[in-house]
């Protein structure tokens, strides 16, 4: 079963967020983002970009409820960016593709798939893409993080 939760509403894959992976998988890390965000430990938690209405995550200026994107999304009562009238000329939108491409991610194909009702299937590959290839444990992507939290297999330089 997959969790529709983790369907970024930008076209990001929640599950490989460093807060949903440290609160689904390591109180170590856990504990060390909530020194860095300087809350408690059990308040890094996040169920993924779909249930912000639930878990507000907002100790990060960047993510969470305090995302620009997800800003911009509720102020217009959309879901999705797709649904935007200005997805195809929006800049947050475009400066989070660029950003995200340097690591891999391709966030509009992502929504391409959402829209066309492939979620699951996108979800599935997402969470088969982002594992590590020595242990084979969900991994974190992300600029800072290098190495996978569970073994500390070098992922990349």
């Amino acid at each position: 079963m997959v969790n529709k939760n983790l369907i970024g509403r930008c076209g990001l894959y929640c599950g490989i967020c460093a807060l949903y992976r440290a609160y689904k998988d390591s109180k170590e890390l856990q504990g060390k983002l909530a020194e860095e965000y300087g809350c408690l430990p059990e308040e890094v938690r996040c169920e993924g970009c779909q249930a912000l209405d639930t878990y507000p995550w907002t100790y990060e200026k960047q993510w969470g409820s305090n995302c620009k994107i997800v800003e911009c999304l509720n102020a217009k009562k959309l879901t999705f960016c797709f649904e935007c009238a200005v997805y195809d000329t929006c800049q947050k939108h475009a400066e989070l593709t660029e950003s995200c491409s340097g690591l891999g991610m391709d966030l509009r194909a992502s929504l391409r798939m959402i829209h066309e009702g492939k979620s699951e299937q996108w979800l599935l590959e997402q969470d088969k893409r982002w594992r590590c290839p020595k242990c084979g444990n969900p991994i974190i992507v992300s600029y800072e993080s290098k190495d996978c939290h569970w073994c500390g297999n070098k992922l990349r330089e």
